[in-house]
């Protein structure tokens, strides 16, 4: 194969220098180098590019893993407090039915409205942090 170039001034001047710190008589020698050594860097960026995507997305799934276990801890919580609340319930008399749903339901809807205001406080007060969840884990460990 042969090619046929046409540089500028400054760029003929820089092949030559190049030519001369290789040390070698042939311009193809020449570009055979530069072709070389402009092909192996784009590889190499290429392999850091999708290493560090792989990194990122090991960093990511290990994030959501820790929100998978905090959430599966407070429903491991929460099931073992309503169990505990209803077996500690007493028996309701049949004519107190009615009136004992209408109170559980003002109660449920209270304990929410509660437990939404206590989640937005906390929101704001970076509650939710990884640290403050005691998730943080070794950031160079993943690299």
């Amino acid at each position: 194969m042969q090619f046929t170039l046409r540089l500028n001034r400054a760029q003929a001047e820089r092949f030559e220098k190049i030519q001369q710190e290789l040390n070698v008589k042939s311009k193809s020698d020449v570009f055979d180098y530069l072709v070389t050594f402009a092909s192996a860097k784009r590889d190499d960026q290429e392999t850091l590019f999708f290493s560090l995507i792989d990194r990122l997305g090991e960093m990511i799934g290990k994030r959501l893993q820790h929100v998978e276990t905090i959430n599966q801890l407070h429903l491991a919580l929460t099931d073992s407090f309503i169990k505990y609340a209803v077996s500690a319930l007493p028996d309701v008399p049949a004519q107190l039915l009615d009136a004992a749903r209408f109170r559980g339901t003002q109660i449920y809807e209270r304990i929410n409205i509660t437990a939404a205001r206590e989640f937005q406080r906390r929101r704001k007060s970076d509650a939710y942090e990884p640290s403050a969840l005691g998730i943080d884990e070794d950031i160079e460990g993943l690299t």
